[in-house]
Parts: C-alpha cells; structure tokens; sequence
C-alpha cells in the first residue's frame, strides 16, 4: 500500500495544525510507504490567494469562499505531475482538498461546514467564538455544497472525534459505512512524563485563542477561588500572549508564560495539579489527552469532543453554562480530589495506549483495507 499524503505546511513542518499534521505523517511513515505530497505557500502566495479570494459585502473586505479553489489548483497540479507506480495508491488528505487524481482518497477532519450551520443556527452563543461568525449564511451554503461534493465522491470520512461522526452520519445523512472515528494522538513525547511531589495548588491552561478557550473566565474563576477557598493557588497561562495579562495585572498568582515549545509545555503539565480549559467551542482538544497522559484530572465544558474524554467525577469535571462561581468550586474540589487524581494516573497507560498516533495509523490503515 502507498499513501500520498496531501496537506497545507507550515513553515515549520513540525507546528503544523499544532503538531497533528506532522505527528500524523511520521507515524504512518513508520508503517507504509508514504509520499509527501504536501505544499507550503510562502507569504507572497498566500496574500496573492486571499486577493484571488475577496470580495466587498455591506463596505467591508471579506472572504469570497471558505474554500479557496486557487490553493486546490496548486494541489492538483502537484498530484497531476507525480510519477505513476505499479503500487496500490490512496490520496489521504488532511482536511477536504478535493484534489482528483482517479485514486481512492480519504479525508481526515475536525469538523464540518454542516457543524457550523447547525451550530450557527441552535447555539450562537458557541458559535460566536467558532473563528467562522463573520461569514455570511450565503458563504457557508456555497461551501457546504462544495464539501457536499468533496465528501461524496471521497472512498472515506476520518474524524478526530465520535461526535463528528455521529453529527456527519445523524445530520448531513452521510452513509454510516463511509464515516469513521479515528481519532487523535498527543503530540507531547510521554517520555517527559515525571512522577514528583506536589502541591495540590497549580492549574494549568493552555490555549493561544484565550478568549475562545474560555481563559477569560477561568481568570475569574480563579480570583474568587482565591479570595474565597485557596489562598495560596496559583493558574499557569502557556499559549496566549503575554500582552492579555495586562487586563489581569490585579490578580495575583496568574502566570501568562507566552508560546512555549514541547519541552517546556512537558514541564509545566509535570509541574501543575490539574488541567481547567472550559472552551466556548472546541473541534477537538488534543490538549485534554495530553493533560491525561500527564496525569491532570480536566476541567473542560459538557460540549463537543471534551465530554468524550472527560468522565463526570471520574477524571475531572464538565462545566454547564458559565457560572464563575460554580467553575471556582470544580477548581476547589479537583485540587484536593486525590480518588480523582488516582484514578487518572492509574489509567494513564490506557490512555497512553488509547490516544496514540500508532492507535490511530493503525485504524486509518485498517479502514483502508475493509475498504478496498
């Protein structure tokens, strides 16, 4: 079997989607015979694609599509121009390309146009936080055809998450048989993980979208449960800019570290108690495993992939609404719930095992054969 495996870059190939894209490749380089068919746009290309791709609506400049046909066509002339081999191919793409080269193609996904609609539609308080709130109900239709298109020609649907595959088969009517939940791996090496003394006071939050990750009231959260239950508790910040901490300079004990590499994340999740990221919208959340695999029982909200991972008292807590005084109480209890933190670091090898990019490989390689 090879797989060609198509995908946008980054400049740092390693960043790429967070580390997923990258993760993804390596691990399925480790079993087949993989063909890197992604592209990097430098910066001149992707400005002379976003200019390809505006337009004025009501006196402003927007985007024209979600899907920018200009970046497919750079594609297809890459797949068009690769050497034939006498070898079974498959076309793995990471997110919907739709890039045709007459071989079986996959697609591999977070989300779907027919998600935000829904989302847009029965939950606009989610999906004001989505990154796609200013497009207009024309430019996600015309996309949601697109992807309509893309998706029924596709041999196979990965998702990251099973309430993805739940929403792609229960909502968009796509054929149970074509969708399959493969879900993600942690991009943090496990070899970092330390076993050390702590001291049942640190929180962690990592997200650089601060706002949309819900950083705004775990910082108020956190100040009553100073003021009212754990004087000496301390909320670590990694991701976000340092610049945010400028509205929260009158609280004390918030720690905004910046963007920081793998080794130092390591060390934080090492270093903290427990995990709190209540995200307004989330496609996913690798960062949850991560935190499980470090042993962090997870704060996160009763909504879309997080209430996958975390279990209601078992390995944290689900938040409902956004009540700051109720999100400082879960904070209390986690801090001092030792059954909670037991049962995560007793499970951490399941979890480990569960959420590997090799478990996931393992699936992709396997839905590929089922489908031949």
């Amino acid at each position: 079997m090879r797989i060609k495996y198509a995908c946008l870059w980054d400049k740092e190939k390693e960043k790429t989607w967070s580390g997923t894209t990258y993760s993804l490749y390596k691990n399925l380089s480790k079993y087949n015979d993989i063909e890197d068919d992604g592209i990097y746009l430098n910066n001149l290309k992707k400005n002379y694609f976003k200019l390809r791709n505006v337009k004025f609506h009501n006196g402003k400049i927007k985007v024209k599509n979600l899907y920018n046909k200009h970046e497919k066509n750079f594609f297809q002339k890459k797949i068009n121009n690769l050497k034939k081999t006498e070898e079974k191919e498959y076309l793995l793409e990471i997110f919907d390309l739709g890039i045709s080269n007459n071989i079986p193609y996959y697609i591999y996904q977070d989300l779907s146009i027919d998600y935000l609609i829904d989302c847009k539609n029965n939950n606009k308080d989610f999906f004001k936080y989505s990154g796609f709130q200013n497009y207009t109900d024309d430019d996600l239709e015309k996309r949601r055809i697109q992807q309509l298109e893309i998706y029924d020609k596709a041999s196979g649907i990965f998702t990251m998450s099973r309430f993805l595959e739940k929403h792609l088969v229960e909502y968009t009517k796509i054929p149970k048989e074509k969708v399959h939940y493969i879900g993600a791996g942690y991009n943090l090496s496990k070899d970092l993980i330390v076993n050390q003394e702590k001291d049942n006071n640190k929180i962690l939050f990592v997200g650089r979208d601060f706002y949309r990750k819900g950083g705004d009231i775990v910082c108020k959260a956190f100040k009553i449960l100073k003021e009212s239950y754990k004087k000496d508790a301390q909320l670590y910040i990694a991701g976000a800019s340092k610049k945010i901490a400028i509205n929260y300079k009158d609280c004390k004990d918030i720690y905004f570290l910046g963007d920081l590499n793998q080794n130092e994340l390591s060390y934080y999740f090492n270093k903290c108690d427990i995990f709190c990221m209540p995200s307004y919208f989330e496609a996913y959340g690798i960062v949850f495993i991560e935190a499980l695999i470090y042993g962090l029982p997870c704060i996160g909200r009763n909504a879309f992939a997080m209430k996958e991972f975390i279990e209601e008292g078992k390995n944290g807590y689900l938040l409902n609404g956004n009540n700051i005084e109720e999100l400082a109480i879960k904070m209390y209890k986690l801090l001092d719930e030792t059954s909670i933190k037991d049962y995560v670091k007793n499970n951490r090898e399941k979890y480990i095992k569960e959420y590997s990019w090799d478990k996931v490989c393992e699936r992709i390689i396997d839905n590929i054969n089922d489908l031949k």
